[in-house]
């Protein structure tokens, strides 16, 4: 039986533990050659080593994909040992768990540029080396970008993702690239920063990890500008923000609006959180 990654060569950032290490060996182990991407350069190459040990193809990469150039250097790397380019999962991230009001401001930057510039830096190179020869993105997003108590901050760069994967898949179809995103809830050390007991944090990492492939593969070649959720028991898509149907126009005022809210808009309102959400998906 064929696999479902079988020569191609994907490039999987943030891949030296957690979540990204079961993305990495889970497309290996569907056929892919892998470059494994992380700041942490040990970790990075063991996770490529396991490859090895396994049959599989892989090598390692050390680097913060918020660095300039990062994502080209990983598009020359993947090329140089694999002869290609065919899909990335853009995994790379941080929680910076905390209240608003506490983070200071190197917290703020480290976040975003990790969380969003990386995004962006890896996700664009990869565009460009897929364009107009097919490959797919999963961007890794969070159900936090609902609102999270204490991931404010992380929420607002995974809804940034969020953005980033809905306007990529725009342009992407133009191109042959289709995009996609993943919010997992894993039992992972990234996890374990929330602090408290175990219940709500989610399934192994390598029970979600064959979404991450599934969305890389052909087998999803309908899919594109979709969130899948998984937490290793459970499977939902999330269907796109959308504006809820107008009130004609008319000469808005505070007493109008208050009106309009009121009245038709009313079936609008809905609470905010996470936890507001379907209730099979609530955790």
């Amino acid at each position: 039986m064929t696999r479902a990654l079988e020569d191609r060569a994907v490039i999987v950032t943030g891949a030296a533990r957690g979540l990204g290490r079961a993305y990495a060996i889970a497309a290996a182990q569907q056929g892919a050659a892998v470059v494994v991407a992380d700041i942490d350069a040990v970790g990075a190459a063991a996770v490529a080593s396991e490859i090895a040990i396994g049959g599989g193809y892989a090598v390692s990469h050390a680097a913060s994909v918020s660095a300039a150039g990062t994502g080209e250097a990983l598009v020359q790397l993947c090329r140089d040992a694999f002869g290609t380019v065919d899909g990335l999962i853009n995994n790379a991230g941080i929680l910076s768990p905390g209240l608003a009001t506490e983070q200071d401001a190197a917290t703020i930057r480290h976040t975003i540029d990790t969380n969003v510039t990386g995004v962006i830096n890896c996700g664009t190179a990869a565009m460009r080396a897929m364009s107009g020869r097919g490959g797919a993105i999963v961007n890794i997003v969070s159900g936090a970008l609902l609102g999270s108590d204490r991931l404010a901050l992380y929420g607002a760069t995974k809804a940034a993702v969020l953005g980033l994967t809905y306007g990529w898949a725009l342009e992407g179809a133009k191109i042959g690239v289709r995009v996609n995103a993943l919010a997992p809830l894993a039992w992972t050390d990234m996890s374990n920063e929330m602090g408290g007991d175990d219940a709500g944090k989610g399934g192994a990492a390598d029970a979600i990890a064959p979404a991450a492939v599934y969305l890389l593969s052909d087998r999803s070649a309908a899919l594109n500008g979709q969130v899948l959720r998984a937490d290793g028991t459970q499977l939902a898509l999330m269907a796109p923000p959308a504006f809820t149907h107008a009130v004609p126009g008319r000469d808005w005022n505070l007493d109008t609006i208050d009106e309009a809210l009121a009245g038709r808009l009313s079936v609008g309102l809905a609470p905010v959180g996470l936890g507001a959400g379907a209730p099979a998906m609530q955790v």
